[in-house]
């Protein structure tokens, strides 16, 4: 297993695996208790006991009366407070769905966290698993809804980063028009034939004109298409690169 406490001095900035979002968590769990995996992270990461390490967590202003019950007072206004507390209620009778109880403190919220895999006690100090990561689907009791959710979830944080690099290929020859293989694209990705045909269904709103058959042509044969940048710029890239729209 590989944790940050493994790999922090050889990062910059704070380790926050990218398997939590992932591996479905960002989902499934509440506003405040992502706020408190962001604060694990951030304390595994900068100091070495479980003591110094809770100090922290105490100091993070966004943790301050997370778990307590909400009072109007808090909120702008009394719509913003029952919408909140709608929302919280949801989170809570999804956990409840799996046998697992709201956190009402920090400390709580925590030991759901290394009951889950997401926190490692060393009786010392905390860490946090990089490498291999929980899987929320595993762990929670899922409609099938949900889990088709979470299914599309984890497809999609590994294929966009594919997709994305293709793009990025692709732009540096400052053209719009392309003839490549599809065994061209798969060495380019380092992929294989299932992983390439979702990046180009992903890639296919962005073609001025779809590809015929896309899924059955034979991986030698040249695919002509055109890339509408535009889309592109607006959906992935911002204005990153709108001085080169062509």
């Amino acid at each position: 297993m590989q944790t940050i406490r493994d790999i922090r001095h050889n990062q910059d900035g704070v380790v926050i695996p990218s398997s939590y979002a992932a591996n479905g968590w960002t989902s499934v769990l509440s506003h405040e208790m992502n706020v408190l995996f962001q604060a694990m992270c951030y304390v595994v990461t900068k100091h070495e006991s479980k003591e110094e390490m809770r100090k922290a967590l105490d100091e993070f202003d966004a943790l301050k009366d997370t778990f307590t019950e909400p009072v109007q007072e808090r909120f702008k206004s009394e719509e913003d407070f029952k919408g909140y507390v709608n929302l919280l209620n949801r989170f809570k009778a999804f956990m409840g769905r799996s046998d697992y109880a709201y956190p009402t403190s920090l400390d709580e919220a925590i030991e759901l966290f290394v009951k889950w895999g997401l926190v490692i006690d060393n009786g010392d100090a905390w860490d946090v698993p990089v490498y291999p990561f929980p899987d929320a689907s595993e762990l929670f009791k899922l409609r099938e809804e949900e889990a088709l959710a979470l299914a599309h979830i984890k497809l999609e944080a590994l294929v966009h980063p594919m997709f994305s690099r293709l793009v990025m290929k692709l732009h540096e020859h400052e053209e719009n028009t392309f003839s490549m293989s599809k065994a061209e694209m798969k060495q380019l990705l380092n992929t294989n034939d299932q992983m390439l045909a979702e990046v180009l269904i992903k890639l296919t709103p962005y073609m001025e004109d779809a590809i015929e058959n896309m899924l059955e042509i034979p991986e030698d044969e040249k695919m002509n298409f055109t890339i509408v940048w535009e889309r592109i710029y607006e959906d992935f890239l911002g204005q990153q690169f709108s001085n080169n729209v062509q």
